[in-house]
């Protein structure tokens, strides 16, 4: 059995997978621990897990303070780099000792491919590492573009040189965002520069856990061979947030309503869409269940019998009580209501929601509508046809069918052991 630390970056969609794979790699004997950030502390520690804080004390509403983290200009790239230049590098040598501390006793790291602290914390301290992520699209491939196009090329000829060419200009920005701050934290530990610094995860050899589903994500044939797709972890029923009073009332007390939420990193800055998103459901004589995440704001509902809005509530609970779902296409809300049949209605804003929403279109189980074109009537007519057409609701069903013969935990739990007794 060995020590294992799970580090990670992010919002509700990250953590909570890691905690799902810690609890499973426990339970089967290993000594797992979670590194992230300070405030998820109380989280982690409540459900039973060893805790290392990472980095400085940043909470949603410090991220709240700036929304240009969310900006999808440039397929999200304009935000996730204005993210790690604003919060991420000017702390950056905290986060690796911090993490150098809590894996000096470790027996391996697995660590979130966007934690640039973690392969420098690894070589620092000389301890084995591995990757683990919930998303694909940090991986380079000739067969899909680094950023979701409105016209697609496709996988052919032309359209996997278009595609290296758009992930070469990819790669290029990302040294030039990357290099720099990640070669300077090597410099004062005394270790020798590295180039591409952001790759490094799939570029190393190490190996890759990417804990998404065969049904959904499509295995580019020229990934690396250490690229294994283990199917989800999906875990969310979180101790520290009590059940909210009056959902299950709520949920008992008529038809199944239609889910409303931006999870927690678009909640940082929801503007108008609660409201326009819970009045586009109502227009339509349906119930709205609205999850509100962790908004710094009050939320400006309509006064509604038929709407029901709370911070949090595990999708594992409430999404097969649902209809439909309206959100942002955030990984961990999308394994959810996938998970539960959903069909659904997706407007995604940054990071890579944009890819997502791609994703969940083309393979029938949803509609999109961009952010910025969002509003009340967008909504209705979107909505109205996702409701209408039976065919979303045939293929969700399928491939929630596919899912349910998936145990990604115990396939991830597998290959961690693998790596431990390599």
């Amino acid at each position: 059995m060995g020590r294992v630390v799970l580090a990670t970056m992010g919002s509700w969609g990250d953590i909570f997978p890691a905690i799902g794979l810690a609890k499973g790699l426990t339970e089967a004997g290993h000594d797992a621990r979670i590194a992230a950030s300070p405030a998820y502390d109380e989280l982690v520690r409540a459900e039973g897990l060893g805790f290392a804080a990472i980095g400085p004390l940043l909470g949603f509403s410090d991220y709240a303070e700036d929304p240009k983290i969310l900006s999808g200009r440039l397929g999200g790239f304009a935000g996730f780099a204005h993210l790690f230049r604003r919060f991420i590098f000017p702390a950056l040598d905290r986060y690796v000792d911090d993490l150098a501390a809590s894996i000096r006793d470790a027996d391996l790291l697995l660590a979130h491919p966007a934690l640039v602290a973690a392969p420098i914390a690894a070589a620092y301290v000389r301890v084995p590492w591995a990757t683990f992520s919930v998303f694909p699209g940090l991986i380079p491939t000739a067969f899909s573009p680094p950023a979701p196009t409105r016209l697609s090329p496709g996988s052919g000829r032309t359209g996997r040189m278009m595609h290296r060419v758009a992930w070469s200009a990819a790669r290029f920005n990302m040294a030039r965002l990357f290099d720099g701050p990640v070669n300077r934290a090597r410099r004062r530990l005394g270790l020798p520069a590295v180039s591409d610094a952001f790759f490094a995860p799939v570029e190393s050899g190490r190996p890759y856990l990417v804990m998404a589903s065969p049904a959904v994500i499509d295995r580019p044939p020229d990934w690396p061979a250490t690229v294994t797709l283990t199917g989800f972890v999906a875990w969310d029923r979180v101790r520290s947030f009590p059940d909210p009073a009056g959902l299950a009332g709520f949920l008992s007390a008529g038809d199944p309503p239609v889910l409303v939420t931006l999870g927690a990193s678009s909640s940082l800055d929801p503007q108008h869409f609660y409201r326009h998103a819970a009045e586009a459901v109502t227009r339509l004589g349906r119930r709205a269940l609205v999850l509100t995440g962790p908004t710094p704001a009050d939320v400006d509902l309509p006064h509604d019998p038929g709407i029901f809005g709370t911070t949090f509530a595990p999708l594992s609970l409430v999404a097969p009580r649902c209809l439909a779902a309206v959100h942002h296409g955030g990984v961990g809300t999308t394994i959810g209501l996938l998970r539960a049949g959903l069909p659904q209605l997706v407007i995604p804003r940054g990071f890579d929601q944009p890819q997502t929403a791609c994703r969940m279109t083309r393979l029938g189980v949803a509609r999109a509508v961009p952010w910025r074109r969002e509003s009340t009537e967008r909504l209705t007519r979107e909505l109205r046809r996702l409701l209408s057409h039976d065919r979303y609701r045939r293929n969700a069903a399928a491939l929630q069918a596919r899912l349910a013969d998936e145990n990604g935990l115990r396939e991830s739990v597998r290959l961690v052991d693998l790596i431990l007794r390599a």
